[in-house]
């Protein structure tokens, strides 16, 4: 269908899901996925040495002070890193911090949990915003037309100010994963088109792993 590398940035194995890194990855490759990133919240944090698996973790914390601390803890240990959202004070605090990868999960249960201002600050920072396919999938009724909308809202100004963005599973077992073409159908409910799709796919993961491979310094400076 496409010739670009696609990954999943947000799956989480055992101990925290029902399925083993080997196994999400096997299965993600039948999908058509070029690999995947295992990114269990921090207390069922794995240092997977699977050569197949992106090591990644998915913080939460209570307040800005305890989330700064978590990231201190990980980013050394991962290639991706996370922060679950939710929380205003938690979303602003991950996109003033570059060392951040992907808020997931912004929405604060009245609101998208993305603004104008931290959508200029994670466009800034290189910050992509998560759009998770499990509310999509499971949830019925009023919370996933809530899902729904977020959505639509913080695609809207991920577009609008050019703000990097992940499409992820979010799956608990290989049985929540799903193949390209079927999540291009789903991301379509909330009104993102097949090229955006890709990029969320794609694009912006390759990015967000080229910038945490060997030789990166800084935008526009790589040792070779």
């Amino acid at each position: 269908m496409h010739s670009e590398a696609f990954y999943d940035m947000g799956v989480h194995a055992l101990p925290e899901g029902g399925s083993s890194a080997s196994m999400l990855a096997l299965t993600a490759k039948k999908y058509g996925y070029a690999g995947i990133c295992v990114a269990n919240h921090q207390d069922f944090f794995v240092e997977t040495a699977d050569v197949d698996v992106i090591r990644g973790v998915e913080v939460y914390a209570k307040n800005p002070n305890e989330l700064r601390k978590m990231v201190d803890c990980y980013r050394k240990k991962v290639r991706v890193l996370t922060v679950h959202g939710g929380d205003t004070a938690i979303n602003r605090a991950a996109c003033e911090d570059e060392r951040v990868d992907i808020l997931a999960h912004p929405a604060d249960g009245k609101t998208s949990g993305i603004n104008h201002i931290l959508a200029k600050l994670a466009a800034d920072k290189h910050i992509a915003i998560g759009f998770e396919l499990m509310p999509i999938i499971n949830n019925k009724g009023g919370s996933r037309v809530r899902a729904l909308s977020n959505y639509r809202t913080n695609l809207a100004l991920v577009k609008k100010y050019e703000v990097p963005f992940v499409v992820t599973s979010g799956a608990m077992s290989h049985y929540d994963l799903r193949d390209v073409r079927t999540v291009i159908a789903l991301c379509s409910l909330f009104g993102m088109n097949e090229k955006d799709t890709v990029k969320g796919l794609s694009f912006y993961p390759s990015e967000i792993l080229r910038r945490h491979s060997p030789g990166y310094i800084m935008e526009g400076v790589e040792l070779l």
